[in-house]
């Protein structure tokens, strides 16, 4: 399989009101008014129609992940390939079609229940981007809006399937000491790369699955000060800094992380390396950061 990049989120929440602030008054999204309505909001941070879908419902948690194949014909032979490995591809169907823009596709689970979307054919909006916060621009042409990051315990069986029967490469695989005892095993973390340059579309941690469904996602921008003006945002609207500013080891990129209204972690960050996959060695990692990213749980309640 060669999937393109990841095109899009769907996330569910309680609150429309408070990702509608979020989005716009922190993120700096747009609101892509066509595509919302009483039931759901669609922000839009480039060319495409929507790159987050965020709809009205009973809990605060990530749906499910849109990843772009070539074409018709290249979801036909990814759907009868997964058939192949036992997996139940289930049809979007008109309505789902309409509401994500595109042309055609199909939902599936990953060994560790996270529910995906491959996709074709997805519609250009003609509106142009304009930033809610002066923004110059998110980093996504050719490389997909940014990535996802999951978690398991099954690590071992969900990477397998990613590499040897969804395409994806492994790009850094991270094995941190999180114990104060040096004799106790590390977590591994593998991050994987698909058909564009991004560092990384999917990664994995070895830890139960959040309640949210999901680690983090993440949004690039174009300028360092973009990402501090973001920073300033959310501590103004009182947003959660799940970690500090900091620069990772293993994509450069320079990011703060900050807590969703579904709770899930947003990274906002710019800089990020865009490997050329040719030439490119996977790398071992064993600290996440050159400096900063001190990462802080949100308060009990």
């Amino acid at each position: 399989m060669n999937v393109k990049g990841l095109e899009y989120i769907l996330i569910e929440t309680t609150d429309l009101s408070k990702w509608e602030d979020y989005g716009l008054n922190v993120c700096g999204f747009m609101k892509n008014e066509t595509a919302s309505n009483s039931e759901q909001i669609a922000f839009k941070i480039d060319e495409s129609p929507f790159r987050f879908l965020v709809t009205k419902g009973n809990s605060e948690r990530y749906l499910a992940g849109g990843f772009l194949l070539e074409d018709e014909s290249a979801v036909a032979a990814a759907q009868q390939e997964l058939h192949n490995h036992g997996v139940e591809c289930v049809e979007l169907d008109e309505n789902h079609k309409a509401a994500r823009k595109i042309s055609g596709g199909f939902t599936f689970q990953d060994p560790a229940g996270n529910t995906l979307e491959f996709i074709y054919g997805r519609e250009q909006d003609t509106s142009s981007f304009v930033s809610s916060q002066n923004i110059s621009g998110f980093v996504t042409q050719g490389l997909g809006f940014g990535h996802v990051v999951f978690a398991t315990l099954n690590i071992e069986e969900t990477h397998n399937f990613y590499t040897e029967v969804l395409g994806f490469g492994d790009s850094d695989i991270m094995d941190l000491q999180m114990s104060p005892n040096p004799e106790d095993p590390p977590m591994r973390l593998y991050f994987m790369h698909c058909d564009n340059p991004r560092h990384h579309t999917v990664a994995f941690m070895q830890a139960p699955t959040p309640p949210s469904g999901l680690i983090h996602t993440m949004v690039e921008v174009q300028k360092v000060d973009e990402v501090g003006h973001a920073l300033d945002r959310a501590l103004k609207k009182d947003i959660h800094i799940s970690s500090s500013m900091g620069r990772h080891v293993n994509d450069g990129m320079l990011s703060f992380y900050m807590q969703t209204p579904s709770g899930f972690d947003l990274e906002y960050g710019c800089e990020g390396i865009q490997p050329n996959w040719e030439s490119f060695e996977t790398t071992h990692s064993s600290l996440p950061s050159h400096w900063g990213h001190k990462f802080t749980p949100p308060p009990a309640e």
